[in-house]
């Protein structure tokens, strides 16, 4: 059965009340649930001039990410190393890296995240590019960090950015001779 409006749940509710305030008929007749029907009830009778709209199932404040950029990284030089390797072996080699212990549903999830699009290097399908993940490595190293997700850098800002922006362009064309 289709959602009701909120009109249509306002009206449920008047002619439960016009009709002797029958659960049953009220159920009948609409062709809704007792639960369902108690609970518009309620709802009606605490806020009598709210509209009975439909509410999201959706939690308010959504799980922030519990891995850090160092991990993800590690993930994705594992990745590029062991391409074959499933979510239970990646599992082992990461706690072994990182002394962090997850779950292999955890793995998966967060290995679907990386094969819809790398955080690193923007690879899709599960392809990366290795030479800017080397990039990220060396720049992490040098203390300039790359952002999580690449987007075109603004030479208007900061003198930290700008230097950022020449190290990516000279990188980028050492990257387009070697090839």
């Amino acid at each position: 059965m289709p959602q009701l409006t909120a009109r249509k749940r306002r009206q449920m509710i008047q002619w439960h009340v016009a009709h002797g305030a029958s659960i049953p008929a009220t159920c009948a007749q609409f062709g809704v649930s007792r639960a369902t029907l108690y609970r518009w009830l309620a709802r009606s009778a605490a806020e009598p001039q709210k509209p009975l709209r439909a509410r999201s199932r959706r939690p308010h404040t959504p799980r922030s990410s519990s891995w850090s950029r160092a991990e993800t990284v590690m993930l994705c030089a594992l990745l590029m190393a062991q391409p074959t390797w499933g979510r239970g072996r990646l599992t082992v080699a990461l706690a072994a890296q990182t002394a962090t212990v997850r779950s292999p549903a955890t793995m998966g999830r967060r290995l679907a995240w990386i094969r819809r699009r790398c955080p690193i290097c923007a690879g899709r399908e599960g392809r990366h590019d290795p030479l800017v993940h080397t990039l990220d490595q060396d720049l992490t190293q040098l203390g300039v960090p790359m952002p999580l997700r690449p987007s075109p850098p603004d030479p208007e800002k900061t003198a930290l950015r700008r230097e950022q922006a020449a190290i990516l362009r000279e990188a980028h064309a050492l990257t387009r001779r070697r090839r």
